[in-house]
C-alpha cells in the first residue's frame, strides 16, 4: 500500500493538541528534548490533521498534532524563552484524520529506545571529537554529572559491557564495579565472586579493601579530605552515590597527619599542671580500664555563664513547644523536624561546654592526674581530664592506708564494703525514707525512662550492656534454655512503666524514645519478611544505632526487677542526671508526700525557699509554691540522685584496690565507656566524664 506524504510548514501558534494522539503526556518537564531540539534541530516532522476551533467568524483553521506533542511542547518552551522567533514554522506531514489514529499508534510502538550501553559510548565518541563535558550536558539538556557518569561507564570493561547488552549484568552493578579504573580489577571483581555476593554492596566493599570510607570515619572528619589531599593523599570518589561517597586509599598517611594535628593539640594543654598529657588516635575501653578517675568539684556558674545556660533552656522549652505542634499538625515537613533537631544538638554542645568549664581539680589533684586527647566518634576533639595511671593510684591508696586517712570519707562512704562486702547486684533493695512503695516506683519509672533515651543515644555504653548479657550467660551460672538460637529474649518494658507512673507520657524521656522509636519504624519495610535482608544491608553504624535503641527500650530499672546493680552501673557509666529529665512538679512529686517532706524539699534545695510562711500554708497551696520554687533548681528526691544505693559513689580521692565484687557488679565493663558523645536535652551532657567509682 503506497501512502503519498504531504508536506507543509506550519506556523507554531497554529498547532495544537490532537484527540487522535494515543500517548498521554503529563505535565512534565521537557528540558533535555528542548536542549536537543535547539542544538540538532527538529529531526522528525510532526504528523497533524486539520482541524477548525471557534465559532461564527472567530472560526479558525489549525492543525492537531496526532504525532509529535512533547516536540511541540519542547519548541513552545524555546519560543517563551527567545531560543525560537514568534512566527517559527514547524515541517508537518498532514494526513486525513480516518488514518490519524493509526499513525498515532504506529510512530509510538514501532520504536525501539537506544541500549544505555550504545548511549554511553555515544557519549565518548562525542568527547573524543574533542567536545566539551559542559558543551554535551548543554547540547542534550543533562546535567554535567550525568554525561560524567556516562562517561565513566563508557570505560569499563569491554567484557562487561558485553555481558550488559546479554542481560548478564545489572546497571547498578556496573556502577559500583567504576570504583575501578583497572579493567582486570573490573573483571576479576566480578568473575571471581559467587552468584550469590555480586550485589553492588559487596562489589563495593571488595573494590576498596583497606581503604577508608570519608563518610564513616572519625579520623577523615577530624584531618579533613582538604589537608589529606594537600599531603598528596589519593581520593576514589563514587560518582553514582548521591552522597559522593568518598575513599582514601593512604590509611597509613591518614593516621600520620591525624598524630600530627592530634600532638599540637595536646601540647597546648601541657602547661595546665596536670601531671601527664597523652593524645591517643584510639581510646577504647580497655585503655581506658587502666586509670582511675580523679574526683572533682563544679564551681558555680558565673552570672554570665549561668544566664546563657538560662536562655539554652529557655530555648529549648521553645523547641520542645515547636516539636510538639509538629507532631500534633496533620502534615508537616521533615525539613522542619530536622531543623529543629539540629539546633538542639547545637544548643547541648554548647551546654556540655559550658559544664565541661564548671570542672575544677586542686593543684595537687593535678599533680597526680593527668589528661588524655582523643578523637571522639564524630571526629571532634575529646578531652579527658583528671585520670590516674595504676601506678600513681596505688602509691595514693598506699599513702593513704599509712596514714590512716578518713578525711575524705562522705556520710555515704561504704569503704568496707568495697573491700569485701556482696556484689552491688546482689545487695537488698531498699525503699527510700519517707516515699511509699508507690511513689518509690513512680520515680524509678521516670529514671528507667530516661536511662532509656540516655542508652539510646549512647552507642558505646549500649552495646556493652548488650555484651554483658552474653556475658553473664555464657561464663555465669546455666539458665533454661529458650526458643532463640541466641538465648536472648528481649522484653520491652512500657507497659510496666506506665503501669506505676501515670504521668510517664508527658515527660521529655518518653517524647524523646518516641521519636527515635517513630523514625525507625518509617524505615523498616511494611513487610516482615523483608526486615532481615533490609538488615544485612545498614551500615555497621546504622546497626549499632538500632542495637543502642532496641538495647535500650528494655530496660527496667523499677524495684524488683531484680538488677539494682546493673542499673546503677548503666546509669553511671551514662552520666544519668535526673534533674536533666525529671522535675518536683505536683503531678510528679508534691502531691505524693506529706507537707514535713515538701518543706525539708524546700529548705534542702535552697534554705531561701523555705521562707514566707510556708509552714502555715495548707497542703494545696504549698504544693503549688514548692512546685514554683523548685522550678529550675535541679533538686531531686533520693531514689532519683546520681547512683542511689551504689556503693561506687564519688568523693574518695584515695580510692581501694579493685575488688571482686566491682567485677561482678558490671560496673568496671560499663563505666569505662563513658566518654561516647550523647545527644541529650537540656542539662544532658553531650560526653558523660568517668563514672565516679571509686576503683
Amino acid at each position: 500500500m503506497e501512502h503519498t506524504k504531504e508536506l507543509l510548514s506550519v506556523p507554531l501558534a497554529s498547532l495544537v493538541p490532537s484527540r487522535f494522539n494515543v500517548r498521554r503526556h503529563s505535565v512534565g518537564q521537557v528540558e533535555e528534548l528542548a536542549a536537543l531540539i535547539e542544538a540538532q534541530g527538529l529531526l522528525h516532522n510532526l504528523v497533524v490533521t486539520e482541524q477548525e476551533v471557534g465559532r461564527g467568524k472567530s472560526r479558525k483553521l489549525k492543525f492537531a498534532v496526532a504525532a509529535g506533542e512533547r516536540r511541540r511542547r519542547a519548541m513552545l518552551l524555546l519560543q517563551q524563552r527567545g531560543r525560537l522567533p514568534k512566527g517559527h514554522e514547524v515541517l508537518c506531514e498532514l494526513v486525513p484524520p480516518e488514518r490519524a489514529l493509526e499513525v498515532s499508534i504506529a510512530e509510538n510502538s514501532g520504536r525501539e529506545a537506544m541500549h544505555p550501553a550504545d548511549e554511553f559510548e555515544a557519549f565518548k565518541a562525542l568527547i573524543d571529537e574533542g567536545k566539551g563535558v559542559e558543551d554535551v550536558a548543554a547540547r542534550f539538556g543533562v546535567s554535567v554529572l550525568t554525561v560524567q557518569r556516562r562517561l565513566k561507564l563508557s570505560a569499563l570493561s569491554p567484557k562487561l559491557l558485553a555481558l550488559y547488552r546479554e542481560d548478564g549484568i545489572n546497571l547498578d552493578q556496573l556502577m559500583a564495579l567504576t570504583l575501578s579504573d583497572d579493567h582486570a580489577v573490573q573483571e576479576r571483581t566480578w568473575f571471581d565472586a559467587q552468584p550469590w555476593d555480586k550485589t553492588p554492596a559487596a562489589l563495593r566493599r571488595r573494590l576498596t579493601v583497606g581503604e577508608v570510607e570519608a563518610a564513616g570515619s572519625a579520623l577523615v572528619r577530624f584531618v579533613g579530605i582538604e589537608a589529606y589531599e594537600a599531603a598528596g593523599g589519593l581520593v576514589r570518589r563514587d560518582l553514582f552515590d548521591d552522597e559522593q561517597s568518598r575513599f582514601l586509599s593512604g590509611p597509613a598517611l591518614l593516621e600520620r597527619l591525624a598524630t600530627e594535628k592530634l600532638g599540637a593539640l595536646a601540647a597546648t594543654m601541657r602547661e595546665g599542671g596536670w601531671k601527664w598529657v597523652e593524645a591517643r588516635l584510639n581510646l577504647d575501653s580497655m585503655a581506658l580500664r587502666q586509670f582511675a578517675p580523679c574526683a572533682h568539684v563544679n564551681r558555680k556558674p558565673t552570672a554570665a555563664e549561668q544566664e546563657e545556660l538560662d536562655a539554652l533552656d529557655r530555648r529549648t522549652a521553645e523547641l520542645e513547644q515547636q516539636a510538639q505542634a509538629l507532631d500534633d499538625a496533620p502534615e508537616w515537613s521533615p525539613d522542619e523536624a530536622e531543623m529543629i533537631d539540629l539546633e538542639e544538638q547545637d544548643i547541648a554542645a554548647r551546654r556540655k561546654a559550658i559544664h565541661e568549664t564548671l570542672k575544677t581539680w586542686t593543684s595537687e589533684q593535678k599533680a597526680r592526674s593527668g589528661v588524655i586527647v582523643t578523637i571522639g566518634r564524630d571526629g571532634d576533639v575529646e578531652v579527658i581530664r583528671g585520670l590516674v595511671r595504676d601506678e600513681d593510684r596505688k602509691a595514693i591508696a598506699a599513702t593513704g592506708r599509712q596514714k590512716g586517712s578518713t578525711e575524705h570519707r562522705g556520710p555515704d562512704d561504704t569503704r568496707d564494703a568495697d573491700e569485701g562486702s556482696p556484689s552491688m547486684s546482689a545487695a537488698p533493695e531498699r525503699r527510700a525514707q519517707g516515699c511509699s512503695d508507690a511513689l518509690t516506683k513512680r520515680l524509678a519509672a521516670h529514671r528507667t525512662m530516661a536511662l532509656q533515651v540516655m542508652l539510646a543515644q549512647n552507642t558505646a555504653v549500649a552495646l556493652a550492656s548488650v555484651v554483658h548479657v552474653f556475658v553473664l550467660r555464657t561464663f555465669g551460672a546455666d539458665y533454661p534454655r529458650e526458643a532463640s538460637a541466641l538465648q536472648v529474649s528481649p522484653q520491652l518494658s512500657a507497659f510496666t512503666l506506665e503501669a506505676v507512673a501515670d504521668d510517664l507520657k508527658a515527660s521529655r524521656a518518653w517524647q524523646a524514645v518516641h521519636q527515635a522509636k517513630e523514625a525507625w519504624r518509617a524505615r523498616l519495610p511494611e513487610q516482615q519478611g523483608q526486615w532481615f535482608r533490609w538488615l544485612i544491608d545498614l551500615s555497621q553504624a546504622e546497626l549499632i544505632d538500632l542495637l543502642a535503641l532496641c538495647s535500650a527500650l528494655t530496660v527496667n530499672a523499677l524495684p524488683g526487677a531484680g538488677a539494682p546493680g546493673s542499673a546503677n552501673a548503666i546509669a553511671a557509666a551514662l552520666g544519668l542526671d535526673m534533674a536533666n529529665w525529671w522535675g518536683p512538679t505536683a503531678e510528679a512529686y508534691l502531691n505524693h508526700v506529706p507537707k514535713a517532706q515538701i518543706i525539708a524539699a524546700l529548705k534542702e534545695a535552697g534554705p531561701e525557699l523555705a521562707g514566707g510562711g510556708v509552714d502555715a500554708m495548707k497542703k494545696d497551696a504549698l504544693v503549688t509554691a514548692a512546685a514554683s520554687r523548685l522550678a529550675g533548681t535541679r533538686w531531686l528526691p533520693e531514689p532519683l540522685r546520681r547512683s542511689p544505693g551504689c556503693r561506687h559513689r564519688g568523693g574518695a580521692v584515695n580510692p581501694p584496690a579493685r575488688s571482686d565484687s566491682e567485677e561482678s557488679c558490671g560496673c568496671l565493663l560499663l563505666a569505662n565507656l563513658g566518654r561516647t558523645r550523647l545527644t541529650g536535652p537540656a542539662g544532658a551532657c553531650s560526653r558523660p566524664s568517668m563514672p565516679p567509682c571509686g576503683r
